[in-house]
């Protein structure tokens, strides 16, 4: 079960990191700063999962504290271009995503600063330096998953009376997508610090859930990013049907 835990987290870090390379490619050809913000973001998640379990996978009890910190520290600053892709994309005027922005970086740099000086980065729920993480953590996922519903319904009508590219309409539902999918994540990391502080007996299976929910969230944005010619024929063949019965008396 550990061995196979730590397969899934390693496998969710390439996954990342192949999708940071693969946007960071994009933007290299369209210029558009939610590709770069997007970009960098899977660059820091993917080398925290690659980094943090590949040692435990050959036989390391730990990691040296610096480095542990240094990996953890890349993540937490890698977190705020997640924040700014959701602000640039969905609220780029808007002063409320600003100070939510500014919120949720102060809480992220705050916990991991007090984690880092405190407790450590594997501290449990008891720890009000991982609380302010999870929470700093957790907004962006939230936040990306409203963002998307509400753009989503709007486009979608938009869709039926030909206004709106059908593709541009379902990228909408995938970021809400993408945004649900870490919202998981985020719940089985707070499991896994409850069992952690409580010394329970689930907490490789709660890590391994944080895992394979990383891993399921890639795939929305790869679809709305990347979408294969299949995909794209399934949605046009769906906004045709929306846009036949937009047209039935």
């Amino acid at each position: 079960m550990e061995a196979a835990t730590y397969m899934i987290s390693i496998g969710a870090g390439v996954f990342y990191l192949t999708a940071s390379y693969r946007l960071l490619q994009l933007n290299r050809q369209t210029g558009e700063r939610p590709e770069f913000w997007l970009g960098i973001y899977f660059a820091a998640a993917g080398q925290w999962f690659v980094l943090y379990n590949a040692p435990f996978f050959v036989g390391m009890e730990a990691l040296p504290p610096l480095i542990e910190n240094s990996i953890a520290w890349t993540y937490a600053v890698g977190v705020v271009p997640y924040l700014l892709f959701t602000r640039c994309t969905f609220r780029p005027r808007a002063p409320w995503a600003t100070a939510l922005v500014t919120v949720a970086t102060l809480l992220l740099v705050a916990g991991a600063t007090a984690s880092s000086l405190g407790d450590g980065f594997n501290a449990g729920v008891d720890s009000p330096s991982y609380l302010m993480e999870w929470i700093g953590y957790t907004i962006p996922p939230v936040w990306i998953c409203f963002e998307g519903l509400i753009s989503h319904a709007t486009a979608r009508k938009r869709v039926r009376l030909e206004l709106c590219d059908p593709v541009v309409a379902n990228r909408y539902l995938l970021f809400a997508g993408f945004g649900f999918c870490q919202i998981a994540a985020s719940a089985a990391d707070l499991v896994w610090a409850y069992e952690n502080s409580t010394g329970g007996v689930s907490t490789e299976f709660a890590y391994g859930m944080l895992s394979v929910t990383e891993i399921a969230s890639v795939g929305p944005l790869w679809l709305a990013f990347f979408p294969p010619g299949f995909y794209r024929r399934w949605i046009d063949g769906r906004a045709a049907l929306l846009t036949a019965s937009a047209r039935v008396p």
